[in-house]
């Protein structure tokens, strides 16, 4: 089946995503297309309605909800706030203007000055006209003439001061410039605690007369002349301003929160709009167009949000395989099983939800929520888990939408939504070997989401339908873990190529390959089983695929067929080593070619690409050592590179395993009296050697895990290569001996 999917593929190029998302939208759509037929109804004004018409979804009467908020806005009073700032704006005003009078005045002194020094220069020239050159040129501004210096400085002022300064009369203003100092004083003063005391009370807009009239009449205490109290008189009236005034701000404030406190008028999902036998009045047509019931183009709306829901998912998925650094064959493959499980869960839930329409109720509960996310997170990534749990919760919205008249619908939502949540938290091993990671994590999460429903719906925990609820829910794990496991074969031979129906398979002994091996290179065979042994037991102790690690290792010498005498575990006793007689280089390129004739063995035989990899890369890119010294002693110049395997180096966890198993194996085998201290050593040796030659670069494999393997290949190597006892012979003189 995978050899199809990926022929299919292959000639399909990069058109084989798109089409499958755009066949997954269209299957998808007619699974809920029977959801989603808009539902029109036959009812007219001031007739009997021939049917009970409930809400099939809550909507806002938008039209109350405005006159309702607009009532409560109006009832709200107008704000009025004290603004006890204002007194020090508004005093400010009036020291600004005297600052600039005082400017103005000392400017013109500083302008008087400087004409007399100028005219006591001259007189120095000239003293018999000094007095009269004194006379004609030095004198003091005018008011009038100093106006002009007090609106330069007046520019330097901010607007509101300058309005304010504006607002008096010029006759004022020259008044103020011809006083005296101490008179400009005065009048400040008199203006400004008058101004400030009146403003520190209250002042309406209504009030504000009378009270202009009370600061002015309070002038009288100052010894004015008539002008100098017309002029303070003016300040006052153009200062005196409101300080309780309307906060439109705090004012609409208050009315729109008196609109946000309204609810809005709805008609709630369940909502009874008009019962068989009653008669349609105007409010009764009003509430069914408002859902939608009476207009066939509005019932559209379904059909849209579908569209749009495909459309999402769609992007989703062609943006999660684009993310991915897989091969075009590797993201074709993961979007398949993405299809084929969203579909299959998704025809189970139609299936649940007619049947929970022909009146078996609650049993939507039953539906194996989590068995796609498991399945998605075991073969494929959590990220693809996640996305179908999202959007299967999505698609079963317009499933059930036909629940009216409760919460069901949301609830059965979450319960799906967090139940899939769980399945997508298992790790990315084969499922059979998670039973306690998934199924109790399933099965309890899903106990304590039924518990909490019962104790939301108020139901008594032994009533009928509780117990049936519970049992719906705990079904639905159990459903889950156990579909996902008997699937989870056949979805590795569609997908992966370590499937365990393809290694046991492949693991029988009656397998044409190990049966040649067997019989045409029985100590391969032989040394092939021992390093299975303790690549499996050193895989299993670090997490891996023990299984796939064990049957990789039964094929990974099969290139040893090709000259099978020429690999010391098969030379016959006593019968010379055919390397004798050929020179270094000779005798590397066949032990290099045991490797690249086992791929090409294992090619031919339609071996798994899992297995074949294995084989490249059990010798990385090691030195081999015997022939290079060997090499060496003919020619100095020899390089290491010319006897190194052409690798690659180990791409896994399980590679580097065998890698290290193969060569102890080998070399332990080879010692005259191995003891537990020199296989320790050596082992210990072996893994150090392959770590500073960076033969496990390429890898995952962690210097934890190395120990962790390096402690089981001991224990396994001193268990094969243990002491025996050497029993004595009984020559025959021993023999006479003991008889007599």
């Amino acid at each position: 089946m995978r050899r199809y999917l990926t022929i299919i593929q292959n000639k399909m190029g990069k058109l084989y995503i798109p089409i499958l998302l755009l066949i997954f939208s269209i299957v998808i759509f007619f699974i809920l297309y029977s959801n989603l037929k808009p539902r029109v109804l036959d009812i007219e004004l001031y007739q009997v309605s021939d049917e009970t018409i409930r809400a099939q979804s809550t909507v806002e009467d938008l039209e109350k909800t405005i006159e309702n908020r607009q009532v409560a806005a109006d009832n709200v009073a107008p704000v009025y706030s004290y603004n006890a700032d204002l007194n020090s704006v508004q005093t400010e005003k009036i020291h600004l203007l005297f600052a600039t009078v005082k400017e103005t005045n000392k400017l013109a002194e500083e302008q008087y000055q400087e004409a007399v020094k100028d005219e006591k220069s001259k007189a120095d020239l000239n003293e018999k006209e000094e007095n009269k050159t004194l006379a004609i040129v030095a004198k003091r501004l005018t008011p009038k003439e100093k106006l002009s210096l007090f609106n330069a400085k007046l520019i330097n002022n901010d607007e509101e001061t300058k309005e304010f300064v504006n607002s008096l009369p010029e006759w004022s203003v020259l008044e103020l410039l011809g006083a005296a100092e101490g008179i400009a004083n005065q009048i400040e003063k008199a203006t400004t605690k008058t101004l400030s005391d009146v403003m520190s009370t209250s002042i309406r807009v209504d009030e504000l007369s009378k009270k202009k009239q009370e600061a002015i009449s309070s002038l009288d205490y100052w010894e004015f002349t008539a002008d100098q109290q017309r002029v303070a008189s003016l300040i006052l009236d153009n200062s005196l301003i409101e300080n309780n005034v309307y906060n439109d701000q705090v004012t609409q404030k208050q009315r729109e929160s008196a609109k946000a406190s309204v609810q809005p008028a709805l008609i709630l999902q369940g909502q009874v709009i008009v019962q068989e036998g009653h008669v349609v009045d105007s409010n009764v047509i009003k509430q069914v167009k408002l859902l939608g019931l009476l207009d066939n183009k509005s019932s559209y709306h379904l059909f849209y949000s579908l569209f749009l829901l495909l459309l999402a998912q769609a992007l989703v998925l062609f943006y999660l395989g684009k993310t991915k650094k897989d091969s075009l064959l590797k993201k074709g493959q993961e979007l398949t099983l993405y299809v084929l499980a969203m579909t299959s869960t998704l025809l189970v839930l139609k299936g649940l939800s007619l049947m929970q329409e022909s009146g078996l109720a609650n049993i939507s509960l039953l539906f194996p929520a989590a068995l796609a996310p498991i399945v998605l997170t075991t073969f494929s990534s959590r990220r693809y888990g996640i996305v179908s749990n999202g959007f299967l919760v999505a698609f079963s919205l317009f499933l059930f939408r036909e629940n009216t008249g409760s919460n069901s619908t949301f609830i059965l939502s979450l319960f799906y939504l967090f139940s899939g949540m769980m399945g997508t938290m298992i790790t990315k091993k084969r499922i059979v070997d998670q039973f306690l990671n998934t199924f109790m994590w399933v099965s309890f999460f899903n106990a304590l989401f039924i518990g909490s429903l019962i104790f939301y719906l108020n139901l008594s925990f032994f009533s009928s339908d509780a117990l049936l609820i519970s049992l719906f829910a705990l079904g639905s794990g159990l459903i889950s873990y156990f579909l996902a496991v008997l699937f989870s074969p056949y979805l590795e031979l569609l997908f992966t190529d370590n499937a365990v129906l393809t290694l046991m398979k492949l693991e029988n002994p009656a397998n044409p390959l190990l049966k040649e091996l067997v019989i045409k290179t029985p100590g391969t065979y032989h040394h092939s089983l021992m390093v299975a042994n303790l690549s499996a037991n050193a895989v299993g102790a670090i997490g891996g695929d023990a299984l796939f690690a064990r049957v990789a290792c039964y094929y990974h010498d099969v290139g040893k067929l090709r000259h099978s005498l020429f690999f010391v575990e098969n030379l016959p006793s006593g019968m010379e080593n055919p390397h004798n007689l050929l020179t270094p280089y000779e005798s590397r390129d066949i032990i290099f070619g045991h490797v690249s004739e086992g791929v090409k063995i294992l090619k031919e035989a339609k071996i798994p690409q899992s297995i074949i990899d294995i084989c490249a890369q059990h010798h990385g890119t090691t030195l081999m050592k015997f022939f290079y010294i060997k090499a060496k002693e003919l020619d100095e110049t020899v390089q290491e590179s010319d006897f190194r395997y052409p690798g690659p180096k180990p791409q896994t966890k399980e590679a580097a395993v065998i890698n290290i198993a193969d060569s102890a194996e080998a070399a332990v085998r080879s010692m005259t009296k191995p003891t537990k201290e020199t296989i320790e050593r050596f082992i210990h040796q072996l893994i150090n050697s392959r770590m500073t030659d960076g033969q496990f670069d390429e890898c995952t494999i962690s210097i934890k895990e190395l120990k962790i393997v390096e402690k089981s290949i001991c224990e396994g190597l001193n268990g094969t290569f243990h002491s025996r006892i050497e029993y004595p012979s009984l020559d025959d003189k021993n023999l006479n001996k003991s008889n007599a």
